[in-house]
Formats: structure tokens, C-alpha cells, sequence
């Protein structure tokens, strides 16, 4: 891969190719740009607002956060579908695909270190460690967590016989419907979160139909209209229930049936289309960084103005969102400025 080759996925640069078995060129999917650039937005709105175990947080910012939870999925699909493959994958393309990964991780990590100290809350080195080996820096770093153990497992799914990975992926779905359907955790909260059984079928998932998209996009074109009025109705009423912030099991399975609503609508809805406007192919292509950035802005923004408990302060969400997406446009605009093509190595594009 050259160094003029765009960001594919959320992770990095990843082009995926115009067959799983061919080499590469560098193909763009409209669908896949356009559930990333989906994904970075809803992402920065969830951080704009209060974590849903805070005890201040408004029923609003309850029901805004269970209808955006298709976010990481999200990316962790477009993974999948980027890295998809028949083919073997060679260590040099793991290795450059970990560096991708890990060099603007360890960039903003260390940022997020000094951020901590300028707060007064500097950590010892033992604590920065941690942090840096379990991607807790920032809370929200947790899915570089995920995805660098999918990136060295990606040469052992490539390699299996389709049935196996079928198989695979089915289990691991099942899995991650009953720990996303329970009413209580099996692990604590860290660790559930970094747990493969919740986020690895969205990654084989994408990977599947990656392998199958000849198929995919053929049905999905022939029967379109009848596939997105199904689904539309699927996510106004599987996020009608996820809203309403219930805590029983059918509630936590509707709310998880609509994560995979929402990112089949938005794929259905753009498969195979050839066009795609500009802004979200760079929002795509940016997408990792926005992903590491957008906290310092939306925390900074946070230290300042706080709502009231218990209050939906529309103003301040709409402050922190813009912050947090419009100022990582800047700090990324500024380091392709000085630092040109090792931007991307450095801080992710």
C-alpha cells in the first residue's frame, strides 16, 4: 500500500479490494464511508453528553444514548468489511495495519497523560501503564482495545474454510444478544466493554458480507425499496422501545436488535451507489483521528458549562458536539499542514 492510498476504515488505512480474493485496488464503498462518517458523529454526540451511570444525566441524553449506541458497532463492521479477505494475509500487512493503529493511539494517549496533569490529576507511572497497555487513557479509548486484537486475528479468520467462519460468526452474535439482552453484568464494567463476546460478531459480520457482497448487492438493488421500508419501521419501532429506558430483558434486546437496524438501514440504503458527496468521503477518511481527538475539545468544553441535573441542556450538547467535531477537523487540518503525509501515521489522517 502506498503512502497515497486513502483511510479505509475507522482503525486506519485499509482500501478493501474489488474482490476478496483479488488484489486490492484501492475501491471505494459508498456504504462503508457512509456508516463510518454516521458512526464519528454519533459518537461525539454521545461524549457531548452525560454517561447514562451518572447520576445527573436527563431522560433526553438516556433515550439520545440508546438510539445511538450503533456507533462502535459500527466501525467494528466497517473493520471487518475493509479487512475482509480469501486470502492470506502476509505479516508486513498486519504489522503496517498494528502501526496504523497503535503509533496515533500512543500519540493522544500520552496527550491524554498530560491532559490528566494540567487538571491535577497527574498519574503515577505504574496507573500511566495501565493506561496505555489497557487503552483507558480516555474511557472512550477502550476501542482501540478491541480492534488491535481483530487486526492480529484477522490472518487466522482469513484463513478459515467459509463454513467455520460462518459458524464462528453466528456464535459469536448469539453470544453478544445474550450479554447485551441480560439485566445485570458478568463482569465488571471495565472489562465488560473490552469483552471479545460483545464486539467481535459486528467485526465477522462485516467480514461475512464483504465476502458474499457480489450477492448482497445484488439483492439488496433488486429489492431495495421493499428491504429499507422493512427496516425504517424496524428502527422507529425498536428504538420506540429502546427509548422508553427500560431495564428488562426485552428492553436491553430491543435496544441491541436495534443496533443492527440502523447499521443495515444505512447499509442497504447506500450499497452499491457509486456517488457520495465529498464531505463524507473525509469525514471517512479522518474518522480515526476524530475518534481520538474530539475528547480534548468536548472535555475542555465540559469543565466550563454544565447542566443542571437531571435537565437536557440542548444548548451546551449542541456546543460540545461542534467542539468536539470541528475542533479535531482543525488540529487535523493543522498537522497535514506542517507535518503533510506522516499526518497520518501520526495522529490517525
Amino acid at each position: 500500500m502506498s503512502d497515497r492510498d486513502p483511510p479505509g476504515a475507522v482503525e486506519a488505512e485499509d482500501r478493501a479490494s474489488a474482490s476478496p480474493s483479488t488484489p486490492s485496488s484501492r475501491q471505494r464503498f459508498v456504504e462503508i464511508d457512509t456508516l463510518k462518517t454516521a458512526g464519528i458523529v454519533s459518537v461525539i454526540l454521545i461524549h457531548s453528553m452525560r454517561a447514562p451511570w451518572d447520576p445527573r444525566v436527563s431522560d433526553t441524553e438516556l433515550a439520545l444514548g440508546a438510539v445511538t449506541r450503533f456507533a462502535v458497532p459500527a466501525f467494528l463492521f466497517c473493520s471487518g468489511f475493509l479487512y475482509a479477505t480469501s486470502k492470506p494475509i502476509p505479516w508486513s500487512v498486519t504489522r503496517r495495519r498494528l502501526k496504523r493503529v497503535l503509533v496515533p493511539y500512543l500519540v493522544c494517549s500520552i496527550a491524554a497523560q498530560a491532559w490528566w496533569l494540567v487538571q491535577g490529576q497527574a498519574h503515577s507511572l505504574g496507573t500511566i501503564l495501565d493506561d496505555l497497555l489497557l487503552a483507558s487513557s480516555f474511557g472512550p479509548y477502550y476501542y482501540v482495545f478491541v480492534h488491535f486484537f481483530l487486526v492480529l486475528l484477522a490472518p487466522l479468520f482469513a484463513i478459515l474454510p467459509r463454513t467455520a467462519l460462518a459458524v464462528l460468526t453466528g456464535l459469536l452474535l448469539g453470544s453478544q444478544g445474550w450479554l447485551e439482552s441480560r439485566t445485570g453484568l458478568i463482569l465488571p464494567v471495565f472489562w465488560h466493554i473490552r469483552n471479545p463476546l460483545l464486539w467481535w460478531g459486528y467485526f465477522l459480520l462485516g467480514w461475512e458480507i464483504r465476502i458474499h457482497y457480489g450477492e448482497v448487492r445484488s439483492f439488496i438493488t433488486a429489492h431495495r425499496s421493499l428491504l429499507m421500508g422493512i427496516l425504517v419501521l424496524a428502527v422507529l419501532g425498536l428504538s420506540q422501545i429502546a427509548m422508553t429506558g427500560g431495564e428488562s430483558e426485552w428492553y436491553r434486546g430491543a435496544t441491541w436488535l436495534c443496533i443492527h437496524a440502523i447499521i443495515a438501514l444505512v447499509f442497504v440504503s447506500t450499497c452499491g451507489r457509486k456517488r457520495e458527496p465529498d464531505t463524507i468521503a473525509a469525514l471517512s477518511d479522518a474518522s480515526y483521528a476524530i475518534y481520538l481527538l474530539h475528547l480534548f475539545f468536548i472535555y475542555a468544553i465540559g469543565g466550563i458549562l454544565q447542566p443542571d441535573p437531571g435537565s437536557f441542556d440542548l444548548p451546551v450538547v449542541a456546543i460540545e458536539w461542534s467542539a468536539g467535531l470541528f475542533g479535531s477537523i482543525s488540529l487535523i487540518a493543522l498537522s497535514r499542514r506542517v507535518l503533510g503525509r506522516r499526518s497520518r501515521d501520526i495522529i490517525g489522517a
